[in-house]
């Protein structure tokens, strides 16, 4: 009987350690905005994709949710966090503070324009027909202002898109961006999104200290000189949409 008591108290240690990895929190997240949008947003007017893994010039991306519609493409990331969360649009990190204990995570408005990126190259669209939205879903509150498209509930996420009555695609462009889409989708098994996983470590890491890359958008420097210092630094080549900088080292 002791040996049962063991065993079952082995288990019950080993499922809630499972319970609380960041990648099985992260898919109750994400399950949960797809159960809102599924609902919610008309079927004859929205197409909703989820948990895509899509190959890139430098191996693979995972996007955790793409809605198509003729008002738009909205590419959506999820996060799944409590505590409170400091950051900027500008930030390369942003900081959760749960007590005393503070981590810091990619900013999640960043990794999402990657995002953006590979689906606009994919559906040959221009940048302004596609939305970077990031959503939390924990309990995690904002300490600091953010950006208009970082939203703190489901239903907020939810009216946002439906808000947005532009027409900027017909059906026909709608039903074949879904086509391209979900023929693009490497169908990720196990070992496919620990290399998913590994890849974007290494490339948080190359971004954060390669120069030729801008740290706001992942786009090409450009070696530029200041007209009121005269100092030399490294500016986006997408200014003015984009001013992100480089300190010359």
């Amino acid at each position: 009987m002791e040996i049962l008591w063991i065993l079952f108290a082995l288990g019950v240690g080993v499922l809630y350690f499972y319970l609380k990895s960041p990648s099985v929190i992260g898919a109750a997240g994400e399950r949960r905005v797809n159960a809102t949008l599924s609902q919610k947003l008309d079927e004859q007017d929205y197409t909703l994709i989820e948990d895509l893994t899509l190959p890139t010039l430098q191996g693979t991306t995972q996007i955790d949710h793409i809605v198509l519609s003729r008002f738009g493409v909205f590419v959506i990331e999820t996060k799944n966090m409590s505590g409170w969360i400091f950051g900027g649009e500008d930030q390369v990190s942003w900081t959760q503070v749960m007590r005393r204990h503070k981590s810091r995570f990619q900013n999640p408005l960043r990794q999402n324009y990657l995002h953006v990126r590979v689906v606009q190259d994919l559906l040959g669209i221009r940048l302004d027909q596609l939305e970077n939205l990031v959503v939390f879903v924990g309990s995690a509150e904002p300490k600091t202002e953010m950006p208009w498209n970082v939203f703190w509930s489901r239903g907020d996420l939810y009216n946002y898109v439906a808000s947005q009555r532009t027409v900027q695609f017909t059906d026909a462009e709608v039903r074949e961006f879904a086509h391209q889409l979900r023929n693009s989708t490497l169908q990720a098994s196990k070992e496919q999104r620990r290399a998913h996983v590994q890849h974007v470590k290494e490339k948080v890491s190359k971004k954060e200290t390669d120069l030729t890359v801008c740290p706001r958008c992942g786009e090409k420097m450009i070696e530029r000189t200041s007209r009121k210092t005269g100092q030399t630094f490294f500016g986006c080549s997408r200014y003015p949409k984009c001013q992100g900088t480089r300190k010359v080292k």
